[in-house]
């Protein structure tokens, strides 16, 4: 459905966004050829300039422009969707930062039981404080639904990062997962179980640093004997099949950290492989696969995965979760000793044309049968790092790690090959199009037309040929009744425009428009009335025609020739008039 100018203007208003002045003068400030002249181009040219958004837009159009603010925020476009409600990119109306606003769905809080979830979720994102998690800053109700304020990240979270790279580095894994995993065990020490860890939900921002999103899936730790209203009650089952342990799929209500450690592990296989560790065609054949297949190899899939790497990974995601870490404290550690044992390769020494360097064996008690070892000048520092990096309210820092043997990645090299194509296709796909728009762009007439002359009965009226391109009137006036000059886009070609108010003649023409250019119609100076340029003051009953052999009186209820009263033509109306003068006075006798 199409909106008219006046009522996009309206919608801007109550919206808050613009004001009606502001609007208008901002219409003022524009180029004659392109003053909007309907809601569709204002909300074009706005976009264009960056006053609205697509998102803004798209509302604003539909007339839902109450559903774009929630208590003193304003949204700026939706950046994900979720089981509980949407995600938005918002701005304070006042302070002008900005943030993420999670819109809960009125599904969802329909219920008690559903409502409680979200005021769950809120008490315990209010407890969260890490520099790895998302902070929360706020929660209200308006528009009769429920939302909570958090921290707007800038950056790709781990998932979309995966899916255009195929797969990352080891050194880049393990810095992200050493991340997650402090993250994590701070939100453990606040008794809360995130239940749904997955790349989707880690955020990687532009300084390097992740952080755990999504506590709307979390459970908190109740003590005993407490009214059983958690987030686990009717057997749901909360998370992603591709990353749940087997014990949360089975019996969701006993769940520990331990589930997140799984999910966490199976996370690392999928950064490092390209897919999740035991795929399938079903969520339950996921499910089963989870419960029953043996854990993988990451060595089988890629020859660069260092074997202590392989190691920890296996016993993050063991069957029985008394066989895995048994704290994020646990993995965080081995993470480390990962990172660390990847850059702490002696170089070679020379002496006297030999060699020599010190190697070292490193028992890391990861509880599985084989033992690991690499070179080292003070393994003491390795066996020490359970202490070293326990969590504490900091991330941990960025450490750069490198491979001893660099190898060519041929899946993430054609990952960014299909990368660099598709952004290359869409620059020139943009460049035709921008091209096609060139030598289609339409023209513009430019239409003077006083308003002190639309009085009554009045219209503008253009044709091509004898086809109708654009028609307003005293009835129809398209919202254009108070603006002047009309502007009206038109394709390149030949036009007739007429211009119409009673009681004058209509202004007529002809004029031509080419790509790009304005033809202005000026009906300005338009003083000449057609009786006074009869000299009749308006008694149009003298000028009835008569039949050459007639001799009798004129009818005074006839009415005047059509022909006489619309020829613009001067000479062909005063050679008319001087006709009719004649025949009247041979009637009198007076010649």
């Amino acid at each position: 459905m199409a909106v008219s100018l006046k009522q996009f203007i309206e919608y801007l208003a109550q919206s808050g966004i613009m004001s009606e002045q502001e609007v208008r003068d901002w219409i003022a400030e524009q180029p004659l050829e392109t003053r909007p002249t309907d809601g569709a181009g204002l909300a074009k040219r706005l976009r264009e300039k960056g006053r609205l958004t697509k998102f803004q837009t798209q509302r604003l159009y539909q007339g839902k422009y109450k559903s774009l603010e929630y208590g003193n925020y304003r949204l700026i476009k939706a950046i994900g969707r979720g089981g509980m409600g949407t995600v938005y990119e918002a701005e304070h109306v006042r302070m002008k930062h900005r943030v993420a606003i999670k819109v809960i769905s009125t599904k969802v809080t329909e219920s008690e039981k559903t409502l409680r979830r979200f005021l769950r979720e809120v008490e315990a994102a209010a407890k969260l404080s890490h520099p790895n998690v998302v902070a929360a800053i706020d929660a209200d109700r308006a528009n009769k639904k429920y939302y909570m304020v958090m921290e707007l990240v800038e950056g790709e979270d781990l998932g979309m990062i995966a899916r255009r790279e195929t797969i990352l580095s080891v050194a880049e894994v393990l810095d992200y997962m050493t991340q997650a995993a402090v993250g994590l065990a701070y939100a453990h020490e606040q008794g809360i179980i995130h239940r749904d860890i997955k790349p989707h939900n880690m955020l990687l921002d532009r300084e390097g640093v992740l952080k755990i999103l999504d506590m709307g899936l979390v459970s908190l730790q109740r003590p005993e004997g407490a009214e059983d209203d958690s987030l686990t009650q009717n057997n749901q089952i909360i998370g992603t099949v591709d990353y749940m342990s087997p014990e949360q799929a089975e019996n969701i209500r006993n769940i520990d950290q331990r589930a997140d450690i799984y999910s966490l592990g199976c996370s690392i296989y999928r950064l490092l492989v390209g897919h999740p560790p035991f795929p399938g065609e079903s969520a339950i054949q996921k499910l089963l696969a989870h419960r029953d297949h043996p854990i993988p190899s990451l060595r089988d899939q890629r020859d660069d995965i260092p074997e202590l790497l392989d190691q920890v990974f296996q016993r993050m995601i063991a069957k029985n979760p008394d066989d895995r870490f048994q704290t994020m404290d646990d993995v965080v550690a081995a993470l480390e000793t990962c990172r660390m044992a990847s850059i702490s390769i002696l170089p070679e020494l020379s002496i006297d044309s030999s060699t020599a360097s010190r190697i070292d064996t490193i028992d890391l008690d990861l509880e599985i049968e084989h033992m690991s070892t690499m070179e080292t000048e003070k393994p003491e520092i390795l066996t020490s790092a359970p202490q070293i990096f326990k969590t504490t309210g900091r991330s941990i820092p960025n450490i750069e790690a490198e491979d001893t043997l660099p190898q060519i990645n041929t899946k993430r090299a054609v990952g960014k090959v299909n990368y660099l194509i598709t952004i290359l296709s869409l620059i020139i796909l943009a460049g035709l199009a921008g091209f096609v728009w060139y030598q289609n762009r339409p023209g513009y007439a430019e239409v003077y037309f006083p308003l002190e002359f639309r009085q009554q009965r009045w219209q503008i009226l253009i044709k091509d040929k004898n086809k109708e391109i654009f028609h307003i009137n005293d009835n129809q006036s398209k919202d254009l009744e108070n603006t002047n000059p009309v502007t009206i886009a038109l394709p390149p070609g030949k036009y007739t425009f007429t211009l119409e108010r009673p009681p004058y003649f209509a202004n007529t023409g002809s004029f031509t428009i080419e790509r790009g250019n304005t033809m202005v119609i000026n009906g300005q100076k338009w003083d000449t009335s057609d009786l006074q340029e009869l000299g009749l003051d308006g008694e149009t009953e003298k000028l009835v025609p008569q039949h050459p052999e007639s001799t009798s009186p004129p009818d005074p209820n006839e009415k005047p020739h059509p022909s006489l009263l619309r020829n613009t033509d001067l000479s062909r109306i005063m050679e008319v008039c001087g006709n009719y003068r004649s025949s009247f006075r041979s009637q009198l006798g007076l010649s």
